[in-house]
């Protein structure tokens, strides 16, 4: 059961996607997960605030692309439909 259907609709608005494209232990391709980012405009700067895939908290980053989280989680930051 997911984590949406366990707790309701918890998790609104920007989400994680994370692909299984089938197949065995030989032949499976390691996917990045995506996070989708909400931009936080602070006094300074924009930041980017998403959910972590791993453990479901918020992060905030300085920038979009391939992040390292607090927890320990990797995954790529960027916009729906971004290249």
């Amino acid at each position: 059961m997911t984590q949406n259907a366990e707790k309701g609709l918890l998790l609104t608005g920007p989400s994680q996607e994370v692909f299984d494209i089938g197949g065995d232990a030989q032949t499976d391709v390691i996917v990045t997960p995506i996070a989708r980012p909400v931009p936080v405009q602070t006094s300074g700067r924009t930041e980017f605030a998403a959910r972590c895939p791993k453990c479901g908290d918020w992060h905030r980053h300085v920038a979009l692309g391939l992040k390292t989280a607090p927890c320990g989680a990797i995954y790529e930051l960027k916009f729906k439909g971004a290249a």
